[in-house]
């Protein structure tokens, strides 16, 4: 049978089994797609975002992913962490397989070997992708908040990037590595600290008040909701006790969920309830949190480009109004999808910048221009010195030797630029529900009290430095 005659009948068979029908979505305005890139500013090109996009074209940003996937988490040591490829699977069993192993290229960032990702294919492109050899269809996922169809593929016994390479010379922009990212925080935290009853910690005290936060803030979040992609958060919790937190996996068949504190970490930054001890920021608010985190054989987690497109999906859903997102990695296409769609519904999303060091180029989603990126200071107001840097940088918050609360109950000094993400997001949702100040003036830094902590003006480091917000919070 001739190839055309193959790329005939499987597309038949395909609309025979009503896979294609729903596939043929019309791209959104701003959505991914040739016309994409022309409505949005990437760091390095100039507008608000200036300096470097760090490759955001292809070649280097596998880079910002090599120095945050190597750096956030402070614990990947590398492809040979990972175990042995995925066991032999029957040819007609569709259920994911295990992931057995991640890959990393200089060029690519860390991803998942055996998967691609098709961005609304129409039939010829999904067509086109089947008719390869060792090409399998996985599964569908529709993402209705976003109006996005996202298509998992199965490689058996070939390259991804070489795959990737021959389809996207046929149609640019549909077709994806299934990119991992890491959680942007620092292992090398000080001794836990046993506190059967945790006690206002002063340095948490003390980093409110830096932000101008008030002290007596019980009402804080109320009439608002946030959202988390995190690990799983542990609702049961003392500090937790009384928050309204609605949470949700994430996750494909055969991943397992993340046990780590880093999820209830976060959360109790934001909605730790007063009188517990470890009152957070926005103790009123509703707190929508996904968990698309899994563990993978060498015991490290990661999230895979689906999962947090389906997060941020869900979340839009539920109403998020201002959503958190402690993780980095490489750029992918259907992450920059659900981004740029999330933005198109009025939501703010703050990332964190990542934890790759000065010289690493600038991760995502928070180099995404449609992403406020948040850096993180010591208690001292210095820069966090893990901390990665670059123009896309917007802001500066704590996030360096601060209180954070673990599963066993105790307190734990830890690190990194995912913990300034919580108080962002306190700071954007509280300051929108007063009408204080708008989506805009936070991507554009004006109009609002700034501790300029750098260099005069934006800068790589600090952004446009320490922002300074006093709500009424009634």
């Amino acid at each position: 049978m001739s190839r055309a005659c193959r790329l005939q009948a499987r597309a038949g068979l395909l609309v025979v089994l009503g896979l294609l029908g729903p596939l043929a979505l019309p791209p959104i305005p701003g959505g991914v797609g040739a016309e994409r890139a022309g409505g949005l500013t990437w760091a390095g090109d100039g507008g608000s975002d200036g300096g470097s996009d760090g490759g955001s074209d292809g070649g280097s940003d596998g880079g910002s992913d090599g120095g945050s996937d190597g750096g956030d988490d402070g614990d990947d040591d590398g492809a040979g962490d990972y175990a042995e490829s995925e066991s032999e699977d029957d040819d007609d069993d569709l259920t994911p397989p295990p992931l057995a192993y991640a890959a990393t290229d200089a060029g690519s960032g860390e991803f998942i070997p055996n998967e691609l990702l098709a961005l609304n294919p129409d039939r010829t492109a999904l067509a086109r992708a089947l008719l390869q050899d060792g090409v399998e269809l996985l599964e569908s996922r529709s993402l209705r908040a976003l109006n996005m169809q996202v298509v998992r593929l199965r490689l058996h016994g070939v390259d991804a990037q070489a795959v990737l390479a021959q389809l996207n010379a046929a149609q640019p922009q549909v077709f994806a590595l299934h990119h991992l990212y890491s959680l942007a925080q620092s292992t090398h935290s000080l001794p836990t600290r046993p506190s059967p009853r945790m006690a206002d910690p002063p340095l948490l005290a003390q980093a409110k008040a830096a932000l101008g936060w008030p002290s007596a803030g019980q009402a804080c979040g109320r009439n608002q909701v946030v959202g988390i992609v995190d690990t799983e958060v542990y609702t049961a919790h003392p500090v937790l006790q009384g928050a309204r937190i609605q949470s949700q996996r994430q996750l494909s068949p055969n991943q397992s969920p993340v046990q780590d504190d880093h999820g209830t970490a976060i959360a109790a930054l934001l909605v730790g309830q007063p009188g517990s001890g470890y009152p957070g920021m926005l103790p009123r608010a509703r707190l929508l949190a996904a968990a698309p985190f899994y563990k993978l054989p060498s015991g490290h987690a990661r999230a895979d480009a689906l999962g947090l497109a389906q997060s941020l999906d869900w979340l839009v859903s539920q109403g998020a109004q201002v959503i958190g997102m402690s993780l980095a990695g490489p750029r992918n296409a259907v992450l920059d999808a659900a981004l740029e769609r999330a933005r198109a519904r009025g939501v703010l999303v703050v990332a964190a910048a990542g934890n790759g060091g000065r010289a690493a180029a600038p991760a995502f989603p928070a180099a995404h221009p449609t992403v406020l990126a948040v850096t993180a200071l010591t208690p001292q107001q210095q820069a966090y010195r893990r901390a990665s840097q670059g123009e896309h940088i917007r802001f500066a918050l704590p996030g360096a030797d601060l209180p954070t609360v673990n599963r066993a109950g105790s307190l734990q000094q830890r690190s990194g630029t995912s913990y300034a993400v919580p108080f962002l997001v306190a700071l954007a949702s509280q300051s929108l529900h007063e009408r204080l100040l708008g989506p805009e003036q936070w991507f554009n830094g004006q109009g609002m009290a700034l501790q300029d902590l750098g260099s005069t003006g934006r800068d790589a480091v600090f952004g446009w430095g320490l922002p300074k917000l006093t709500p009424a919070c009634r």
